[in-house]
């Protein structure tokens, strides 16, 4: 269709969601006609003023939500005081979700409506004085596809859009007096980014050009040329109606005619492939599909964020930006069971190995914590685990005596780290990030040395006297890292369970992005502990047969590993310059919380598959572009099954994808499972194979293997160059309380472009809008800022028991909150302590509200649980001082069942906040010791700016008040209770109507930690 450029001059025009797709090439075709272009949008303010800037004066911004009445009213109030005319209204702006039939809602009609349809009213009804002023008035409502068809997973726009070409005729039976004509534009299936997110694009598209005429889908200047038309003098008999533009779709040729031969597809030459790869958003072939969670157009209102598909996820308030600088793995190191190097690991990974073996004497006895029972109380039915044995410290860390005082976590940790850093060049003007996924629970040391200090006093176990290592989190990374890297380095210890070290890439990444430092050393630690083993034997999902099978079918469990990685990061322009190996690029990382399910610890493939999409959304990379996925895949067959499933629906296509796990060579590394992944995929890149999947004979018949194109490879698969883009890889880690990353690894070959897509900064300052507390001996918030301005005292501790709230608060099995640490149970109290508003804002923001957690050391449950386990073995050791710690810990602390074991995680804190409400954001926790929670607001700082997460739940949490815990920390009594606070952007809290208490400086928070720190 040619563009009507005639009758636009001198003429003020106002087009709602004009900054995305469609609004876009609205606006630049009035702007190019001579129109004054007033651009509404809400949420892609960036993408607004940038189009503004480039097409010149004649385009004004004006940013409100068209669902909103009094914003509605304020930008034609301030239409009015800058023109004084409006000649034009396009509503263009529109929201909604793709949901399938079973998953729809209400909620999914609401929002759709309610900026599909009310929005196109109140604008109108607004303009209406203005364009009666006009010689010309006009308006022209933009619907779609789904109006006049019924394409699946669309009912609520379809249905809001069928409702606004009613609208329209309405509209123009009331304005006709004042001379304002009303019509639709409407068109078929739009080519363009948000039409490529219908599930199953590239089917759906086929089937419609196969039944279109024309031969091809419309694209988004189709729909504006026709926008122009109904807007101009050549269409001044025209009102009240919807014209289509479909390409002849609705003269149904292809449906009434006989079948033709079909033609082969010619292969696509090396140049469009080229050309493909270059311009993410042209349509992509079959084979390279994908099925994100669908979006609404950038432009578009925010969409309430209620329990969606994973079709549903919107589109990031940001354009991506393809061109940014990548992101370059330059250096990695490891300790796993049977490697100590990424050599050796790739030895194993080529040649395998039996690595699973009885606990050694020499970490604990295996006889006071195993029962071939699994009902046995306080044991663990597994003798069985993969362990670092025989380590060769790396050759300057021999040097130091690392026997001197280091815990295991920190020795394999820093060995890594020395390894990692080999041949990196750095320079003393560098700014350096260090992120490591770690858990306490992951430290036999710190276990030891707090059953300890419960007996009495250290030196009872061998590992107990914690006086030179003290073990605790943030002194774990600080040790890692000492000497080694600049003492001003910035350390975030994150906690997201078995997906941690996922995570801490993810933050690397971001402060090289932000320009918050040179190189980002990223990776995490793990060790086996006693404790850990007996409270997930209780969940039953340890490995009976002494063995990790992970995506065969006979299955029987995880076992857990010793183990340690650590990747370095540069931008890829500034290890070019420094010369340094560049051993793969990381493209994406996508991140979601699964929100509420079955249960805590229960696998969610919607969950994983939002993280799948969320990571191909940000990079630009394509489904169809990934060769292997090495997947958590523990060996717990419900776990398995649940991942497979997730790995089908997001990567369906044709082209073949290669699914592998390590946990079946060298077990599961806990907290550096992902880290240590992500070097495997760097080995594979390094040596052009997909290495065998191990201890695999066939895959479970729910995979379905027979019918998709995921196969789990019996034998090395060569991975050459491919023609048509960088060899990908993706890596999986879901961790314990749904929290999921996906992250994708590239190639980088000289010479050709390379690609990188991470979302781009807004730049807006974060702003706390509201904040609630749960401290012992204070009722509400109020109490609590009467105990803080000092006019009340209030007690330390909740005490032995913490007061469970009745069920109908809480709505928690007794069971469940009799295993469930008070930690856990607080921050829930905390937002139930929020004031309505603000957690009304955050139901409707769902699916883009994250929840952060500060919060340092092991919980009480934590503790209790690890003195019960470890109360047969000090009968051996200290028999006299036994028997009165056995009364004490059984009465504060029952037997350990299925809840246990998540129920004293600490990152499961803010998971547990997540899957109450049903947040899908993101859950994270940081353990910065006393600046526990100054990381917390600058890690929430991090995903609001770069548009993440439009909430953030920022909580500071210790429940914790044990004496043993406190004499460790070398203090006196520690204080419970939980902080939280609402913290968002400040355009979003002021569009909202909320309240802005404070703004948080991200670079206060982190000069706050270091006040702490000190």
């Amino acid at each position: 269709m040619t563009a009507v450029k005639g009758g636009f001059e001198g003429r003020v025009a106002l087009v709602t969601g004009g900054a995305g797709s469609v609004g876009a090439h609205i606006v630049r075709s009035l702007a190019e006609a001579g129109a004054t272009v007033v651009l509404n949008c809400f949420h892609s303010y960036d993408a607004a003023k940038a189009l503004a800037a480039e097409l010149g004066r004649g385009v004004r911004v004006i940013r409100a939500s068209v669902a909103k009445q009094d914003q509605v009213r304020r930008m034609f109030d301030e239409v009015t005081s800058v023109y004084g005319r409006l000649d034009l209204l396009v509503n263009n702006a529109a929201a909604g979700t793709f949901a399938g039939w079973a998953e729809l809602t209400e909620e999914h009609l609401d929002q759709a409506y309610e900026t599909n349809v009310k929005g196109a009213l109140w604008c109108a009804r607004a303009a209406r004085p203005l364009l009666a002023a006009s010689d010309a008035g006009c308006v022209v409502n933009v619907s779609s596809v789904g109006a006049a068809y019924a394409p699946a997973n669309y009912l609520p726009v379809g249905l809001s859009k069928a409702a606004l070409e009613a609208l329209t005729r309405y509209l123009a039976a009331e304005f006709a007096p004042d001379g304002i004509r009303v019509n639709t534009a409407s068109a078929g299936l739009l080519d363009n980014p948000v039409g490529r997110m219908f599930p199953g694009f590239a089917s759906m598209s086929a089937n419609a050009v196969a039944a279109t005429p024309m031969g091809r889908l419309a694209t988004p200047a189709d729909l504006a040329n026709l926008v122009l038309l109904l807007a101009s003098p050549g269409a001044a008999w025209v009102t009240g109606q919807t014209v289509v533009a479909d390409g002849g779709m609705s003269l149904h040729r292809a449906a009434l005619s006989p079948d033709p031969a079909p033609a082969p597809e010619p292969a696509p030459s090396v140049e469009r492939i080229q050309e493909v790869e270059r311009t993410p958003d042209t349509e992509r072939t079959p084979d390279t599909e994908r099925t994100p969670d669908t979006e609404r157009t950038p432009d578009t209102e925010r969409t309430p964020d209620t329990e969606r598909t994973p079709h549903a996820e919107r589109t990031p308030d940001v354009e991506r930006t393809p061109d940014v600088d990548p992101i370059a793995v330059v250096g990695m190191g490891l300790a796993v069971p049977g490697a100590g190097d990424p050599d050796a690991f790739w030895r194993l990974l080529d040649e395998g190995a039996d690595l699973f073996v009885d606990v050694p004497p020499d970490r604990w006895p295996v006889a006071s914590f195993h029962d071939d029972d699994p009902r046995a109380p306080d044991k663990t039915y597994q003798r069985r685990s993969g362990f670092i044995t025989a380590f060769t410290p790396h050759p300057a860390l021999a040097a130091e005596r690392p026997d001197a005082g280091l815990d295991h976590t920190t020795l394999w940790l820093r060995h890594s780290v020395h390894q990692a850093l080999e041949g990196v060049t750095r320079r003393d003007s560098d700014r350096f990030t260090a992120c490591f996924g770690y858990t306490p629970d992951g430290s036999q040391h710190l276990q030891e040395a707090l059953v300890d200090r419960e007996l009495g006093g250290p030196g009872v176990l061998p590992h107990g006297d914690a006086a030179r290592s003290r073990p605790f989190p943030h002194r774990v990374g600080a040790g890692a890292i000492d000497g080694l890297l600049p003492a001003d380095t910035r350390l975030l210890m994150v906690d997201t369970a078995c997906s941690s070290s996922l995570y801490a890439i993810d933050l690397g990444l971001r402060d090289l992005l932000a320009d918050r430092t040179e190189i980002a050393v990223c990776g995490g630690a793990f060790a086996l502990a006693p404790g850990g083993s007996v409270l997930f034997s209780k969940l039953h999902g340890l490995s009976r047969g002494g063995e990790v099978r992970a995506l065969d079918r006979s299955a029987d469990g995880v076992l857990f590993s010793d183990g340690a990685g650590v990747v370095v990061l540069k931008r890829l322009s500034r290890a070019l310059a420094d010369g340094d190996t560049v051993h793969g690029l990381v493209a994406g990382v996508g991140l979601s919380a699964d929100g509420k399910g079955k249960a805590i610890y229960a696998p969610s493939s919607a969950g994983q598959e939002l993280a799948i999409a969320r990571a191909f959304e940000k990079s630009g990379v394509a489904a169809g572009e990934v060769d292997w996925v090495i997947a958590h895949a523990t060996g717990t067959p419900a776990g398995d099954e649940a991942e497979f499933l997730s790995l089908r629906a997001a990567y369906a296509g044709t082209r073949p994808v290669r699914v592998t796990s390590n946990k079946s060579l060298i077990g599961h590394t806990g907290w550096a499972a992902g880290v240590v992944s992500v070097i495997h995929a760097l080995l594979g890149l390094r040596h052009g194979v997909i290495p065998a999947q191990h201890r695999f004979s066939a895959a479970p018949d729910a995979f379905g293997l027979e019918s998709c194109n995921l196969s789990v490879p019996t034998r090395p698969v060569p991975w050459p160059p491919r023609p048509d883009g960088p060899r990908t890889a993706a890596v999986s880690g879901f961790g314990f309380g749904g929290t999921n990353a996906h992250l994708l690894v590239q190639e980088f070959r000289p010479g050709r472009p390379a690609r990188a897509g991470y979302g781009a900064r807004n730049g807006e300052p974060m702003v706390i809008v509201g904040w609630s507390a749960h401290v012992p001996g204070a009722e509400d918030n109020e109490q609590v800022g009467a105990w803080a301005r000092g006019r009340h005292l209030l007690p330390d501790s909740f005490g032995d028991a913490y007061p469970h709230p009745p069920f109908a608060r809480l709505r928690l099995p007794a069971s469940t909150i009799r295993a469930t640490d008070r930690t856990q149970l607080m921050i829930i109290e905390c937002m139930q302590r929020l004031e309505p508003r603000i957690r009304e804002f955050c139901a409707r923001h769902s699916r883009t509200t994250g929840v952060v957690v500060g919060h340092t050391g092991p919980t009480r449950n934590a503790v209790l649980y690890a003195v019960r386990a470890y109360l047969d073995a000090l009968d051996h050791l200290a028999r006299e001082r036994t028997g009165e710690l056995r009364e004490r810990v059984t009465r504060l602390i029952a037997q350990p069942d299925e809840d246990s074991f998540p129920g004293e995680m600490p990152n499961v804190i803010a998971a547990r906040l997540c899957g109450y409400f049903d947040l899908r954001g993101l859950n994270i926790a940081v353990d910065g010791g006393a600046a526990s929670l100054a990381d917390a607001f600058d890690l929430a700082g991090r995903y609001l700016d770069f548009g993440d997460v439009d909430v953030a739940l920022v909580a500071g949490s210790n429940g914790n008040s044990l004496a043993s815990w406190g004499e460790l920390l070398g203090g006196g009594p520690i204080g419970e209770g939980t902080f939280l606070f609402a913290v968002t952007r400040k355009s979003l809290a002021l569009a909202e109507g909320l309240p802005v208490l404070a703004e948080v400086s991200v670079e206060a928070a982190a000069e706050e930690r270091l006040e702490a720190t000190a």
